[in-house]
């Protein structure tokens, strides 16, 4: 049986409505940043002259244009390299932009062994987030073996299927790549079954509604402190 062509190619799926607030949230922080940053001492100087607002714009001009151009750069002028899908295939992780082409790429043929007991692992990170993020090795002739940490997501974009990309990653791994070891660790954390490499809707149900509530208090939060102060 020729594995390659009976693994089939999966992209991700996006939730519209959290996708629009989270965006809503990013560009509405970005006209509020530059309404009181750049705007407010730019009508102040007109009101009352450069010499009573020398002060405040010395401070808020370098803070709101050092913070929005980058931001609109990055997020509004440099949109297209920016992934927005990712695809699962015989190749490995794809991750592509709105004209389909590849942004960043981890290939199973780039994965390594780690030198330990097992060569695919799931790690907390630290900074932030409840979802454990996928940790595979690679190596290069400058760098040596180095862990690379694999995270479901994208810029601007909630994804829906994280756990079933996960899962058909991890499936692709165990056939093209048989020599490397997956910790059982990994499976418990992202609730997939490795014989059927499907994933247990109900227990990662209650991880999703987890995760939406605290997405909709934090955006609570926001607006009722910028609806209180402003």
């Amino acid at each position: 049986m020729n594995t390659e062509k009976s693994f089939p190619s999966i992209e991700s799926k996006i939730s519209l409505f959290p996708t629009l607030m989270l965006q809503g949230l990013l560009y509405g922080v970005m006209l509020m940043g530059f309404g009181f940053l750049i705007l407010l001492p730019a009508y102040g100087i007109y009101k009352r002259g450069i010499e009573v607002m020398l002060i405040p714009v010395l401070i808020c001009f370098p803070v709101g244009f050092g913070i929005l151009i980058p931001s609109v750069k990055h997020y509004i002028i440099k949109r297209n390299p920016v992934a927005s899908k990712i695809i699962i295939n015989e190749t490995g992780l794809l991750y592509c932009n709105s004209k389909g082409e590849i942004a960043s790429k981890i290939l199973y043929s780039d994965l390594v062994a780690s030198g330990k007991e097992f060569d695919v692992l799931s790690v907390l990170p630290q900074s932030s987030g409840v979802m454990p993020m996928l940790e595979v090795f690679t190596a290069s002739e400058k760098e040596g073996r180095a862990a690379l940490r694999i995270e479901m997501n994208l810029p601007l974009h909630v994804v829906s299927d994280r756990l079933t990309l996960y899962a058909h990653f991890l499936q692709g791994i165990s056939i093209f790549r048989p020599d490397l070891k997956i910790a059982p660790q990994v499976f418990q954390n992202y609730f997939i079954d490795p014989k059927t490499w499907k994933v247990n809707r109900k227990s990662a149900g209650y991880l999703f509604l987890i995760l939406v509530s605290g997405v909709l208090l934090i955006c609570g939060l926001i607006l009722w402190i910028v609806m209180t102060f402003a």
